[in-house]
């Protein structure tokens, strides 16, 4: 799963990919279209304070993107997958916006696909599993909100974070409609918060350190610490 991926995002990062600041364009901007590409290895596939590739497997991505240069924007993330759903790509489209200097929005919606499910039992029309988004970033801080509108009924994810120079701190805060939803994508139960600290140590090597602290079940409260780092490549064309 691409976001925050911050999409982006972490492509993730925890859990989204950050078009916000890949694309943002003054209200003003002229049409000046590019196209670039991105390739990425972690040691985990970390995903919203979750390790979604069980059993220490490194996981590979690469992204293809399209920005109009007045804000649109659209793309796809594909990826080796997690352990339980196997092979992934995303596509996602959106818009991004600068409101002032320090003030960006970025709305879109993001369509999960995992080509080795069973396509009978989806309800959704198009992949697996679909999110619309919201993100706004002012003076260093940033604030997210996901909602699932195919595929799993009932979930939605919020942010909130804070980033200076490299350093960077995000709480994510998961929720779903009862137990059962919540302890079939980790044993959560009905919520779940974590807390990521990242460092950016140059353009192309990242590290992050995500801790849950607060779940319904509080028997998982004290989950270990996961460490993530990876190194990414971006091209333009």
């Amino acid at each position: 799963m691409q976001t925050q991926r911050t999409r982006l995002f972490s492509c993730i990062a925890a859990g989204f990919m950050g078009a916000g600041a890949m694309f943002a364009a003054s209200p003003a901007a002229a049409f000046d279209p590019s196209l670039s590409a991105s390739v990425g290895i972690s040691n985990m596939y970390l995903f919203r304070g979750v390790d979604l590739s069980t059993g220490g497997n490194a996981h590979v991505s690469g992204s293809l993107d399209f920005d109009s240069g007045v804000g649109l924007y659209t793309g796809v993330w594909a990826a080796s997958g997690d352990s339980n759903l196997g092979q992934e790509y995303d596509l996602y489209a959106g818009y991004a916006t600068d409101i002032t200097d320090d003030v960006s929005v970025d709305v879109g919606a993001i369509n999960y696909i995992y080509p080795s499910q069973d396509k009978s039992t989806s309800p959704d029309l198009v992949g697996d599993f679909s999110e619309v988004y919201l993100n706004v970033e002012a003076y260093g801080a940033s604030l997210g909100y996901v909602d699932t509108v195919a595929g799993l009924p009932g979930y939605s994810y919020i942010t909130a974070g804070y980033g200076y120079d490299a350093f960077s701190a995000t709480v994510g805060h998961h929720s779903f409609d009862d137990a059962a939803q919540g302890n079939s994508y980790g044993g959560f139960g009905e919520d779940m918060t974590h807390l990521d600290l990242s460092f950016q140590f140059n353009d192309e090597l990242s590290f992050t350190a995500s801790t849950i602290v607060d779940v319904d079940n509080d028997d998982d409260t004290r989950r270990s610490t996961l460490i993530q780092a990876v190194y990414s490549k971006s091209f333009s064309f």
